[in-house]
């Protein structure tokens, strides 16, 4: 009997211990599972920081660094679960068919091998790795981070500005090669201007935060990034920039008609401020006449150029010539703008309506279009807040940019398209609430 006892003891300490051996497993399970999220949360966080400062501040300097970067966040943000709601999916599916169509179109009428291959690269790959990683990037830090990261980001584009023109002028071109551009400054009898690396962000973000000024929870923050980006566009000279400032002022105003007055005060009073420090600034260290500057700008805005209305009058006269129904992807022009690639203009959008015809141009600016709708919806019916008009006037500023410059085709810049796009669509499309102010994740990081 007693022999029996003990072996009924032996095997019930045996049994016990059967399901703590799985407990421990279970949680060393959970453990590693942790650790591996925590692991690709961080690593996805390290590839966006280098993204956004080679996108935002040096999108000209390293893009072969940026591309990989790109490709390395979206296969990351696949070891996710995506969460894009129907219309997002609809919009840029749909997007995508007309581009596959109009590149058969395109290769029937004897388009290059390379245009096409450019087309797909342009139109559908580098977009659809934009997106995941936009959508990975706003679940994982929420709106307010990447409000507060652009803020950062404009301070050191206009840093890099004022480094820019200082090596040039001090050292010559060959100190300026690193950013990647034609390099050029100019400063004489009181003009400044300069071919810049950072045109199309500084066009971005002066619009953005000029409407909304108060997205940025540190009023002297805000402040600091107006001002930064106010002297690098009006001291680089390029009109684009310094117009993106007056649209989101001009946004700024007519977004709440009753508050038109007392916001004129203060951005009067603002710009005044900023306007005197420019002024000294520029005539302290450059010796240029911000008026004389100024003065250049509007005479270029009235009187334009040259080429780019040569170049839209022959893109709408081989529209007419195919009855708007589009020539195809990678077909030109008589008018060549590039000899290297005679299928690609500046005047993007003139050259999509050539290229895919008024019903196919319509099909893949529908992203923008539903944005813009769902921004005017919020705006008419007083559910507008500071977010809409942030990345409201901000897109209202690079497609018009669109219009003379090829930024929508060059993926380094897609960002400023698509960040905006993605917030309406996918994110205040549904509702009040859903545009994530805080991360959904800033608890959990497995997968």
């Amino acid at each position: 009997m007693r022999r029996n006892v003990i072996s009924l003891t032996d095997g019930a300490m045996a049994s016990s211990m059967l399901p703590q051996q799985g407990k421990k497993t279970g949680h060393t399970d959970i453990r590693q599972s942790e650790r591996t999220g925590l692991a690709i949360r961080s690593l996805f966080l390290f590839v966006i920081c280098v993204i956004m400062l080679n996108a935002v501040v040096l999108p000209n300097a390293q893009q072969t660094l940026l591309a990989s970067a790109i490709g390395i966040g979206a296969l990351l943000a696949l070891c996710y679960n995506q969460k894009f709601n129907t219309s997002a999916i609809m919009l840029f599916a749909s997007s995508w068919i007309v581009t596959l169509f109009y590149m058969m179109v395109g290769a029937f009428d004897g388009a290059p091998d390379v245009a096409l291959a450019q087309t797909i690269a342009i139109y559908i790959v580098s977009p659809l790795l934009w997106i995941l990683v936009i959508d990975r990037t706003w679940r994982l830090v929420g709106i307010d981070t990447i409000v507060r990261g652009f803020g950062v980001l404009a301070i050191l584009a206009a840093v890099s500005v004022g480094i820019y023109m200082f090596l040039f002028l001090n050292f010559g071109p060959q100190a300026v090669s690193f950013f990647g551009v034609r390099p050029n400054v100019h400063i004489e009898d009181g003009y400044s201007g300069a071919v810049l690396h950072v045109s199309g962000s500084l066009i971005y973000l002066g619009a953005a935060f000029v409407a909304s000024p108060g997205v940025l929870n540190s009023k002297k923050f805000g402040f600091i990034v107006i001002f930064s980006i106010a002297l690098a566009s009006i001291a680089s000279g390029r009109t684009l920039a310094i117009l993106g400032l007056l649209i989101g002022g001009t946004y700024y105003f007519i977004s709440e008609p009753r508050k038109v007055f007392p916001r004129l005060i203060v951005m009067m009073t603002v710009f005044i401020i900023i306007g005197l420090f420019v002024t000294f600034t520029m005539d302290y260290l450059l010796g240029v006449d911000v008026f004389q500057l100024l003065e250049r700008h509007f005479n270029k805005v009235a009187g334009g150029d040259v080429e780019r209305p040569a170049q839209i009058a022959a893109l709408l006269r081989g529209a007419e010539n195919n009855w708007f129904l589009g020539s195809g992807h990678g077909i030109g022009v008589d008018y060549i703008r590039s000899n290297t690639f005679p299928w690609r203009y500046e005047s993007v959008i003139v050259a999509l309506l050539f290229k895919l015809g008024i019903l196919g141009l319509l099909v893949v600016m529908m992203p923008v279009i539903y944005s813009l709708f769902i921004l005017f919806k919020k705006q008419l019916f007083g559910n507008l807040d500071k977010y809409d008009s942030f990345f409201g006037a901000s897109l209202i500023a690079v497609m018009l940019a669109a219009m003379t410059n090829p930024y929508p085709e060059a993926f380094a810049f897609q960002w400023m398209y698509l960040v905006p796009i993605y917030y309406f669509v996918s994110k205040r499309s549904s509702g009040k609430n859903s545009h994530l102010q805080r991360s959904e994740e800033r608890k959990s990081v497995t997968i």
